[in-house]
């Protein structure tokens, strides 16, 4: 069976240190990184069960992970704890929600919990996902991807992740016939 894999996305050394120390010694396999960008550009994203990222952090904000995962599970933890930005965060589709400095207990079983939720369901959106993609044509790649993220994803962020530019997007989603759909805040 292969072993639990979790990113860990943090800018600060201590605290990604901190956090991956605890995981492996709990007998996780970790992975580490600073950024949004570095994460995407280092790691398939799909591969991990279970992505750990500060909320504030170079560059995009470690929310951006929700989306670009999906549908591996993202914990956000965060110095800047409110309700505000609690409710954001679980708005966006985060699965759990951790203010710094972190509770190892609290951390543990989170990550416990959100690994035994999401283990097979994950595995079954994954090989569902890898099925109806295979059979896709790149237009109707390209459509599925757009209806499916616009409603939680910039036009930016859009662009970057099918890899062309702002204006390309939009004269493919002319051409296609699909609308733009304003992101909720």
């Amino acid at each position: 069976m292969r072993k639990i894999q979790i990113l860990v996305v943090q800018d600060e050394e201590s605290v990604r240190s901190n956090v991956c120390k605890l995981l492996q010694k709990h007998g996780y396999e970790t992975r580490e990184t600073v950024s949004v960008k570095a994460a995407r550009k280092k790691f398939n994203l799909a591969h991990f069960n279970l992505i750990i990222s500060d909320l504030r952090l170079p560059g995009d904000p470690g929310t951006d992970l929700i989306a670009l995962a999906r549908p591996v599970p993202v914990i956000i933890m965060t110095n800047y704890a409110s309700l505000r930005s609690a409710v954001e965060t679980m708005r966006l589709g985060a699965a759990d929600y951790i203010p710094k400095p972190f509770d190892q207990d609290e951390l543990l079983a989170s990550v416990k919990r959100i690994i035994s939720e999401s283990g097979p369901a994950l595995d079954q959106e994954r090989q569902a996902t890898n099925q109806d993609q295979s059979n896709l044509s790149i237009e109707d790649y390209f459509a599925h991807f757009i209806l499916q993220n616009q409603a939680h994803m910039t036009e930016t962020a859009l662009a970057k992740n099918l890899g062309i530019s702002r204006k390309s997007l939009w004269q493919r989603r002319q051409k296609l016939g699909i609308p733009r759909v304003k992101n909720t805040p």
